[in-house]
């Protein structure tokens, strides 16, 4: 039992440490119509063709292109570049998932936090403080009741809504008991995967969290190899707490109030090179943005508290990237889970790294020594024309006018689904889409949403099928 009191610590330190935000956000449901899990084949892919992949493919620099539906409501515009790798071909690749191992956790630990000593708070069964202090528990109970005044929504460490009153009397109640100092212990910092662990009710097994304090801060350490073919997020996490955690991209510039001293090149150069000395060789940075966590002011409003800058890395595949997105492949239909894609990025505000997460590790392997055949671009910008509008037909089913302004259109690797198994996929060559959307509304109301990473449509560069990059096939 002691390892769940330790993962309910952390939680309630975070808990203390952040205001919880709530949000909400809509994905439209996959159509049928368009993407499809498709039957393994058993032919062999197409062959390549004669010369590189650019001279395959057979791009412009930049592509322009025009349309909307015929009653104008969906109207997409296409000024963009475009990026082909400088490379002779793909090659599909098979990848499965892996958990984290031991040696990453060491890697990590000695580069990002100088190798220090995993600790957690000395908290027994029966505390009822649960191992806060007096001051901790305090502070807690005044901005409770602070944002209570607001009208705020109060949401617990597990996401359920509750009352203030009960949440601030729970509180009242450990301050009777909260000594004004608590003790530490170190924490073995062994990792562990047991795949009956979830079965056999003991998930706490493939855990590992605490702290590790590192230049004179305490950073929070959280582990997870819980895979098994039902779920499918593992996670390996360092976050620094004392400005709120929960950091969230906020664009190429920084969240009002705030600012950051130090110049995203400085940061995007600090985080290259403590990639490389972690061992992420099979990995490059491909861009990044600014990050900001945020919490309630005196009226409610949701302020900017601190500001980082965060640099995402992709894996490099026989030197051709795997394309970037945001979209995190977590949308599943029928009685499928649904499978994660990798992702690895860090984040660091003029005091130091701030957050480092990382998601959903893979394993990839050759499955063909063969360069795959590339559509002509000519037949893939066709058959975007012809597909977008279907795949986005809701908008205007639903009374809504939206315009698309694509400015950036790139070919590079994704990781697809084999049909019937979540645990294997292949790595295949896709063309996406990139840019923002305006969407305006039946009362008059609009929102711009998307931007450098986020892909909008996603074509199957060997066989022009579309794919939807929520459901990863």
């Amino acid at each position: 039992m002691r390892k769940s009191k330790r993962w309910m610590a952390v939680i309630m330190a975070a808990g203390l440490a952040a205001s919880v935000l709530a949000g909400c956000g809509g994905t439209p449901e996959p159509q049928e119509d368009l993407v499809k899990p498709k039957e393994e084949s058993t032919q062999a892919p197409q062959a390549a063709a004669e010369g590189s992949i650019a001279d395959q493919v057979q791009a412009p620099s930049r592509f322009a292109l025009e349309f909307s539906d015929t009653a104008g409501q969906l109207s997409v515009s296409v000024d963009a570049s475009v990026t082909v790798p400088a490379a002779e071909g793909f090659r599909l690749k098979t990848v499965a998932s892996r958990t984290f191992t031991q040696e990453d956790y060491d890697a990590v630990n000695r580069v990002l936090l100088g190798g220090g000593a995993l600790w957690e708070r000395a908290v027994e069964e029966d505390d009822p403080a649960h191992g806060f202090t007096k001051a901790e528990i305090e502070q807690r109970i005044e901005e409770l009741k602070r944002l209570e005044a607001t009208g705020a929504t109060y949401v617990d460490e597990y996401g359920d809504e509750r009352s203030y009153g009960e949440a601030i009397k729970n509180f009242e109640e450990m301050l009777k008991y909260a000594p004004d100092t608590v003790g530490t212990r170190e924490i073995e910092a062994k990792v562990q995967y047991d795949p009956d662990a979830a079965a056999n009710g003991t998930p706490e097994k493939n855990w590992l969290m605490g702290n590790v304090t590192a230049d004179g801060k305490d950073y929070v350490v959280s582990l997870g190899n819980e895979l098994t073919p039902d779920w499918r997020w593992i996670s390996f996490m360092v976050s620094y707490l004392e400005n709120g955690g929960n950091y969230m991209p906020v664009g190429d510039t920084p969240a009002a109030g705030t600012s950051l001293n130090a110049p995203p090149e400085d940061i995007i150069s600090k985080a290259e090179q403590a990639a490389a000395d972690m061992g992420f060789d099979e990995f490059m940075s491909c861009g990044g943005e600014y990050f900001s966590t945020f919490t309630e002011d005196e009226e409610g409003k949701m302020v900017a508290a601190d500001n980082g800058y965060g640099v995402y890395f992709t894996r490099v595949i026989d030197g051709i990237p795997v394309t970037y997105t945001h979209t995190d492949g977590s949308t599943s239909e029928g009685n499928w889970s649904s499978w994660p894609y990798e992702k690895l990025y860090m984040i660091y505000n003029d005091g130091g790294l701030v957050d480092f997460q990382w998601w959903d590790p893979y394993t990839v392997t050759d499955k063909s020594d063969e360069y795959v055949f590339l559509m002509p671009f000519d037949e893939i910008q066709k058959i975007f024309k012809e597909m977008f509008q279907k795949k986005y037909a809701f908008y205007t089913e639903n009374n809504m006018k939206v315009n698309f302004a694509i400015d950036e259109i790139r070919l590079g690797y994704m990781r697809v689904m084999e049909k019937g198994n979540v645990m294997e996929g292949t790595m295949v060559p896709v063309w996406d889409f990139f840019g923002s959307q305006t969407v305006e509304r039946e009362d008059g109301t609009t929102e711009v949403i998307g931007g450098p990473y986020d892909s909008w449509f996603t074509i199957n560069a060997m066989d022009g099928t579309v794919i939807d990059r929520n459901l990863g096939y």
